[in-house]
């Protein structure tokens, strides 16, 4: 898996609690004054969902979202790629499911408010529907049936739920099969519902629209061990179900018969379209436009190529020579319009004028040449401040940075989703493959998120949390000299690393009982462990604050003393005795109410002073009393550049605290 496929397989929402209840503590409160905003500092189009209709007097339009704080859901022509209109999806992020109904009307389902918009085409605004399921936070793909209701999958508790517009009422359908926390994708045949389930194994149920009765479709054992059925597209009698995990696999069934007729191999996603000139449909496969015929299911190379996945597709019709009849439209992730001719094989790719979002900061560190970097949640990219002249340079290409470090004069970069590692020389020109450099992935190893990065003498130590629906995060040892890694997976038997500090060879982890989304931990209290680098094998782990479920975050100071942050209690530990000497708690935490924990607190001991971010406060702790002061509220992240100033996030805005 390139680096550029890094954004497009299911993506999901970080918890960042940034309530902060304080007690019993002596501190004093932030003042802003200190406080300066840089800015937004990295921009993207991404777009997660599209759908395609007709406008009021018959043009061909794309609807397309793209992420952004909020959202915002776009009118594009379908020929020229123009903006017809635009509207922000006021408390949504993003959405993952568009569709057009019988009567030309758009519905967006949207995160992280999992709410549900409609669009009536020509109108000046789109209005909300509300939240189908109270306590629901995303609502994946949604459909329409022929009379205009719409249905959609949820997360956190996967769910259904139907919309009818004549009473303008939802029904909850209920958990479609318990366990499984996301119903991913769905379609419509007569009165049955088919639903993609996934994470803790792939399933596919029937749900009846009318009882609500749910039956599952048994699927042959290699696809029910895959991750998830993620898309579903029913097309005439035929129902095509792809399988995600290790492989990426379309299931074609006949829907008279429920029996899989044909198994595709390779397939990108995210949709197959309607059917176009000589009954055949068309998907994206290695990358590449095929046809299929519905009939004799034979696939047929179109020759348009280096394409990734497809935000649906439509049929619109341009009426000239190069393109006469029918032509294929579909959008991609990144907005790019695609024509195909299938009558001449002409195909094109032009721009769609969607409007770049500002996007959430993700990841924060210090650079090799003291400058902030900042990675960017969901679309990605790597902005730089020089914290000299305050320049910001912004770079494309990368997914989702979850964490960062420096390491032998170079930037380290873990990179979410599939669990890459890469490095860059920000003394070298900026190019993807080049500068920065991809070194692995660990997405082979059912590792996902690389959340804690530290230097570790000429080695680089990397803290995962495992893929979807699995415990056991990993402790990599990467060896820049030889670009060779070792794996220790469950290090800490069925939890994550997610914190990492190191001194005089010995590495310190601190972990969190959660693993991937959709499964449920089965350790009940986070532990701290000592790896040997010399050795190669962990030699002590402890539990330092019994009850608490994550260490969020480990420093040394200049005594050699190590500290650490579980979410709102901090502790220093004795690396000579390794005991738990002092604890603190700073703020109080009910873990009932936190539904994981990978990444939260932040510690650097700096001119005698612990500074970091705790439940989001910037703040400085005297490490002789344990009394803070916070210096910054509503923050998110932590980075410090050379001449002690700290830098934090806000959404999508960086600030910076002058010391």
């Amino acid at each position: 898996m390139k680096n550029k496929t890094l954004s497009y397989y299911v993506i999901t929402v970080l918890v960042f609690s940034l309530f902060s209840s304080v007690l019993g503590s002596h501190h004093t409160s932030a003042a802003e004054n200190n406080i300066r905003e840089i800015g937004t500092v990295l921009n993207s189009v991404s777009v997660p969902a599209a759908d395609y209709g007709k406008g009021p007097n018959g043009e061909d339009w794309v609807y397309a979202v793209a992420n952004g704080s909020p959202a915002v859901f776009n009118v594009l022509d379908a020929k020229t790629g123009e903006r017809v209109a635009s509207f922000p999806l006021d408390g949504a992020s993003g959405a993952w499911g568009v569709t057009v109904d019988p009567m030309g009307n758009v519905y967006i389902g949207t995160y992280s408010s999992a709410s549900l918009f409609k669009y009536v085409p020509g109108a000046n605004h789109v209005e909300n529907l509300g939240n189908p399921i109270p306590g629901e936070s995303f609502i994946w793909r949604i459909k329409s049936d022929e009379d205009g209701r719409i249905y959609g999958g949820t997360f956190p508790s996967g769910k259904v739920f139907q919309y009818n517009p004549a009473t303008k009422k939802f029904r909850d359908y209920g958990q479609v099969k318990e366990g499984q926390q996301y119903a991913r994708g769905l379609d419509i045949y007569k009165d049955k519902l088919y639903v993609g389930l996934g994470t803790q194994g792939a399933n596919l149920v029937e749900v009846d629209i009318h009882t609500g009765e749910k039956v599952e479709i048994p699927l042959p054992d290699k696809y029910a061990k895959q991750t998830y059925i993620y898309d579903i597209d029913v097309i005439r009698n035929k129902m095509f179900a792809r399988a995600t995990g290790s492989s990426n696999t379309i299931l074609v069934f006949d829907l008279k018969t429920m029996k899989i007729i044909d198994e595709i191999v390779g397939a990108n996603g995210l949709d197959v379209s309607e059917p176009g000139p000589g009954n055949l449909v068309y998907f994206i496969k290695n990358e590449e436009l095929y046809s299929y015929d519905l009939n004799s299911l034979k696939l047929t190379p179109t020759g348009f190529n280096n394409l990734f996945s497809a935000r649906d597709f439509g049929w619109a019709k341009f009426e000239n020579n190069k393109f006469p009849g029918k032509t294929l439209v579909s959008i991609a992730w990144d907005g790019k319009i695609r024509h195909y001719n299938p009558i001449m094989g002409n195909h094109q790719i032009l721009q769609g004028q969607l409007s770049g979002q500002p996007v959430s900061i993700q990841s924060l560190t210090q650079g090799p040449n003291g400058n902030i970097f900042v990675g960017g949640y969901l679309s990605g990219g790597l902005a730089e401040y020089d914290f000299t002249t305050g320049q910001v340079t912004e770079n494309k290409g990368l997914g989702q940075i979850e964490g960062m470090i420096t390491h032998q004069n170079r930037l380290y970069m873990g990179i979410y989703p599939g669990g890459f590692l890469y490095s860059y020389n920000p003394t070298e020109s900026y190019e993807m493959g080049i500068n920065p450099v991809e070194h692995f992935s660990l997405k082979s190893e059912g590792q996902d998120r690389p959340f804690a990065l530290e230097s570790a003498g000429d080695l680089l130590a990397i803290g995962t949390v495992p893929d979807y629906g699995q415990l056991g995060g990993a402790l990599t040892i990467f060896n820049p000299s030889t670009n060779d890694y070792t794996l220790h997976r469950n290090i800490v038997e069925n939890q994550s690393v997610i914190s990492l500090a190191y001194k005089d060879g010995l590495l310190y982890g601190g972990t969190s009982v959660w693993g991937g989304l959709g499964i449920t931990p089965t350790e009940n209290e986070a532990k701290l462990f000592v790896y040997n680098m010399h050795t190669g094998e962990k030699q002590f782990e402890t539990i330092p604050v019994p009850g608490e479920k994550a260490i969020s975050a480990l420093t040394f100071d200049n005594d050699g003393n190590l500290w650490g942050l579980t979410s709102g209690i901090l502790f220093k530990f004795d690396t000579t005795t390794n005991q738990v000497v002092e604890t603190k708690e700073l703020y109080q935490v009910n873990w009932d109410s936190i539904s994981h924990l990978w990444r939260e607190g932040f510690l650097q001991f700096d001119d005698g002073y612990l500074y970091g971010q705790v439940r989001g406060d910037i703040v400085k702790i005297n490490p002789d009393t344990l009394e803070h002061e916070v210096l910054a509220e509503d923050t998110k992240l932590f980075a410090m550049d050379p001449d002690g100033n700290i830098y934090f996030a806000r959404g999508t805005k960086l600030y910076q605290y002058d010391r």
